[in-house]
């Protein structure tokens, strides 16, 4: 029977190479009490910025819907408004801290490589979701013009603080996470599971789903999101590949 090396004297980490299960759950546990302690510091600086952002939200619905403010059905609607927009705030400056801990936990399991590109692959993630919820942003006043096409004289759109922040911060959750697909893909490459050749013959079924994915994800009816949406992912599918063939799969 084979006896697993012992640890070094004084190492803070076990080697995640002779970890047993309760030690990795061990690890998982301590990396999710970060990932939650950095999402309430997080939520607590959102805090302060809550009233700047919802300005910030609102300011298509007042453009294209022509409505001067949102509304609340309760006495305590404002503040619980004010701390759902708190706590996505700190869901997104904690971001960074939470790519890291999911990379060092997952890390060990493809080499010594991994800590090389770890940089290079959080930065990029930061980057791209990012741009999607910048995206996002701007997609919003399309749909709400869509919609607000809608209204006549007999038809009015009364915009409720809770079901709009829903709508914006789920439009702007899907890009940020679809805007993520060629790291997604270049990083299965990488490690050959995909390759260049092979996202290359599956043109046509990454097409539909693609689309297919954009009109379930999106919220709302309009046609204006899913298009842009699937427009985009499908350029960064293309990109992917290109990005696949220069790093040689």
């Amino acid at each position: 029977m084979s006896v697993a090396p012992p640890r070094q004297r004084g190492a803070k980490q076990p080697d995640p190479k002779y970890m047993t299960f309760v030690e990795h759950l061990d690890e998982l546990r301590h990396r999710l009490i970060v990932c939650v302690a950095a999402v309430a510091v997080g939520s607590i600086g959102g805090w302060f910025l809550a009233k700047q952002v919802i300005k910030l939200l609102v300011e298509p619905v007042r453009k294209y819907l022509h409505a001067t403010t949102l509304y609340v059905p309760q006495v305590y609607g404002a503040f619980t408004i004010n701390l759902k927009v708190a706590v996505i705030l700190g869901f997104a400056f904690a971001l960074p801290v939470t790519l890291y801990q999911i990379w060092a936990f997952v890390a060990p399991a493809f080499g010594a490589k991994a800590n090389r590109v770890a940089p290079i692959a959080i930065t990029t993630a930061l980057v791209l979701f990012a741009a999607g919820v910048v995206t996002g942003y701007e997609v919003v006043p399309l749909a709400l013009q869509f919609f607000g096409n809608f209204q006549d004289s007999n038809l009015k759109v009364i915009p409720f603080a809770s079901e709009y922040i829903g709508f914006i911060s789920l439009i702007l959750l899907v890009f940020g996470v679809s805007f993520e697909l060629p790291l997604v893909l270049v990083s299965l490459s990488a490690i050959g599971i995909t390759s260049s050749r092979w996202l290359a013959r599956k043109r046509a079924h990454f097409f539909f789903g693609i689309f297919i994915f954009s009109t379930v994800a999106t919220p709302g009816a309009d046609a204006v999101s899913p298009i842009i949406l699937g427009a985009i992912l499908y350029v960064l599918f293309e990109i992917s590949i290109l990005v696949s063939r220069l790093i040689g799969k």
